[in-house]
């Protein structure tokens, strides 16, 4: 989506061609973006001359002599010149034939672009809802309203800082060049933002947007400023779409997580950001000895075999769950829970094993999303997910180390933690499909080995991950 510095050349732009032409006329060649009455929309550009253009936030205001067109670009909008003898761009969507011969098409492929028409006096008053509820832009923002804005919301400071009502002009691209530059992890609770933070903030927006508008902005799609020409500040950018590739400052690998829908970019060591290490690997193949190791090496680790231990033992709405698709045999004498019965009907229905992770997934995936959110700051947080890619836990995590063990190595620790039944629970490997998928992980420990030796091997991956 175009952001200020692309509005603002896109204004620029458009001054250039516009300011002063008269429109003769106005094809409405999609209706549906007008959100003004149609008929008034229409007839009002005829022979009307555009006084000047203006710009807020990202929206386009172009100045008649009494009222004003606001233009919205949205995902995909654009504005292209032509001679008025010329064919109309494949997804033309209003056009406007001036009084030179000539045409602006605007042109919008999503159709999500908006125009409205408004008096001037209600522009001059902010009497206009749509620029009405917009903050201030970084260039004019106080530091104490900002500080008191980011300090009432309970929520992540890159979401705050989309929020156009806080304020305006930043969109994604430009908020995570912002928190790489001030060294701000995106993640972080905006309340926990100091005074400090917020003075590097809007300092930093400052510089980024001066230079973006400077440059052109950044054609890191479909955005263009104006016919064949491309913005050029995408040559400048440290994280926004440099996903997988080193970071300009210190060689980490930039990383890329989904935060509120939106793509967010940033380097975890700059930025300070955890990198999440998930560990996967076969039944009885060491996984828990290489959590708690990592725990006593002070690393902050989650298990969710140990989270869904707690839920068969605690949680209600579980057993209540397990007694209405099990029914009543899944509870023992004692009132317990019967994980031996649960295993037995498992391995014998696939759909009873469908409706069991259909529950246990996104309750585990929230105890991530709660751990790896209060442990954000860390430099390595680790999470054993004994199904990481049959579940599709993958997105989850940033890195996988993989603990691969021979069957003799699993049937082994299956006796020595007592397993009532090593055959049983060496089947339930069916589900898992390690072998499958041991080549997409970034770290692998063979552990049919010594303990000594397999701390040697978890000590190597632990450099391998802090380096890359």
């Amino acid at each position: 989506m175009p952001e200020l510095p692309e509005v603002e050349t896109v204004k620029k732009a458009l001054l250039k061609h516009l300011k002063g032409r008269e429109i003769i006329s106005c094809d409405i060649l999609y209706p549906k973006m007008i959100k003004s009455p149609l008929e008034e929309f229409s007839t009002f550009f005829n022979h009307k001359i555009i006084q000047d253009i203006e710009r807020k936030g990202k929206f386009l205001i172009f100045i008649f002599s009494d009222h004003v067109l606001i233009s919205h670009l949205r995902m995909e909008g654009k504005y292209l010149y032509f001679k008025d003898s010329e064919p109309n761009t494949l997804h033309a969507k209003v056009v406007f034939h001036l009084d030179n011969n000539e045409k602006v098409i605007y042109d919008d492929v999503r159709c999500f672009g908006i125009m409205e028409l408004h008096t001037l006096v209600e522009y001059r008053n902010n009497e206009i809802p749509c620029l009405k509820k917009l903050g201030p832009e970084p260039f004019v923002t106080d530091e104490d309203y900002l500080y008191k804005k980011f300090q009432s919301r309970d929520k992540e400071i890159k979401s705050v800082l989309l929020d156009q009502e806080i304020m305006t002009g930043l969109g994604n691209i430009y908020v995570d060049e912002t928190l790489f530059k001030s060294k701000i992890n995106p993640f972080r609770m905006a309340s926990s933002i100091t005074k400090e933070e917020t003075k590097a903030i809007i300092q930093n927006s400052r510089i980024i947007l001066t230079n973006a508008i400077e440059k052109g902005g950044s054609t890191v799609s479909s955005y263009h400023p104006e016919n064949g020409v491309d913005g050029k500040f995408q040559n400048e950018l440290f994280v926004y779409g440099r996903s997988s590739e080193p970071c300009k400052i210190c060689q980490t690998t930039i990383l890329k997580k989904h935060l509120g829908g939106r793509g967010t970019s940033y380097c975890p060591n700059c930025q300070h950001v955890a990198k999440i290490i998930g560990i996967y690997g076969k039944i009885a193949s060491g996984k828990t000895t290489v959590l708690n190791y990592l725990k006593n090496q002070g690393y902050k680790v989650f298990s969710c075999d140990e989270y869904i231990a707690a839920l068969y033992s605690s949680s209600l709405p579980f057993k209540k769950f397990l007694i209405d698709t099990f029914h009543e045999e899944v509870i023992n004498d004692n009132g317990s829970i019967s994980k031996t019965y649960i295993k037995e009907m498992i391995n014998q229905n696939e759909e009873l094993k469908k409706a069991l992770e259909n529950y246990l997934y996104p309750e585990v995936k929230k105890a991530l999303h709660a751990f790896v959110k209060q442990n954000i700051n860390e430099k390595l947080v680790f999470a054993e997910i004994p199904l990481l890619y049959e579940a599709h836990f993958e997105k989850e995590v940033d890195y996988v180390l993989g603990i691969d063990a021979s069957l003799m190595t699993q049937m082994r620790n299956l006796n020595l933690r007592g397993s009532k039944d090593v055959a049983a629970d060496i089947k339930l490997n069916q589900t898992n499909k390690f072998d499958e998928n041991a080549g997409k992980v970034n770290y692998l420990i063979a552990n049919n080995d010594s303990l000594s030796y397999l701390y040697a091997q978890i000590d190597k991956a632990l450099l391998y991950f802090s380096k890359i």
